[in-house]
């Protein structure tokens, strides 16, 4: 057994799980670009100084640095003292893609892992539904466009590939979860010139068009922290912008009913 899974609640591994709780709000709490070992001490701070226990606990990508997965089981040792029954993480840009399966078959017992895929969970008698990408760049990095044949046409498919994934999503409560962020308007406080490299406004649409509850985002790490889109909470969890776990209590017909 992973020895990780002595820090998370038993039934945690089963993904469709029933709460016999009346509450009809769950607290997420969600965090990213802890580039381990680099932010690894003030996240394992940032998480003692949380008094809530959260339903779920998503992760934006970029948790360990330039790949080096060996730093990827220590910051997911410090996560569990949250002591969540679940944990969903996407890939970041630091999570090359030649370690995806790698993380999988090391920590798919403890995170489910979504690259443009859903997964729909049960808990507190609310259907929670998730989409979880990597996201899209509207111009991508130079490296990328050495090395990633036909990374535009990629981006560009990922688009709707994540919109249809919402549609079918028939849940409670819909979260769109991604490494890179879905609009410009939580970019403020990066450079402008460097604002197509670190999102794809194609996204604007998709959130206008499905009207998930919550998007959640990273990868900006000087940009702001939120923003609003047709009603839509849209927030920056980049860990070097809030220094902090980022918790949202999430109800149903209420999109964020409290923000703390």
């Amino acid at each position: 057994m992973n020895p990780l899974l002595s820090f998370l609640i038993p039934t945690f591994l089963v993904r469709k799980l029933k709460d016999i709780s009346s509450s009809k709000s769950l607290t997420i709490a969600s965090t990213a670009d802890i580039h381990s070992p680099k932010h690894l001490e003030a996240l394992k701070e940032a998480i003692k100084r949380v008094k809530v226990r959260p339903d779920v606990v998503l992760l934006a990508g970029d948790l360990i640095n330039k790949g080096n997965v060996k730093w990827y089981s220590p910051t997911i040792e410090a996560i569990s003292q949250l002591e969540t029954h679940r944990i969903v993480a996407v890939f970041g840009n630091e999570e090359y893609e030649e370690i995806h399966d790698k993380l999988r078959e090391e920590l798919g017992d403890v995170i489910i892992f979504l690259d443009d895929e859903s997964v729909k969970l049960e808990i507190k008698g609310l259907s929670l539904g998730i989409v979880g990408t990597k996201g899209s760049l509207e111009q991508p990095t130079t490296w990328q466009e050495r090395n990633i044949p036909g990374i535009k046409e990629v981006y560009e498919a990922r688009i709707g590939k994540v919109e249809r994934l919402l549609k079918e999503l028939d849940t409670d409560l819909r979260i769109l979860l991604m490494h890179y962020a879905p609009t410009f308007k939580t970019l403020y406080g990066e450079y402008r010139s460097i604002w197509p490299q670190l999102g794809h406004r194609g996204y604007e649409k998709v959130i206008e068009v499905t009207r998930p509850d919550l998007v959640i985002h990273a990868h900006a790490h000087n940009g702001n922290k939120k923003a609003v889109l047709w009603n839509i909470e849209i927030l920056n969890v980049s860990f070097p912008l809030w220094r902090e776990i980022v918790l949202v209590k999430l109800a149903k017909r209420a999109d964020l009913e409290q923000y703390f």
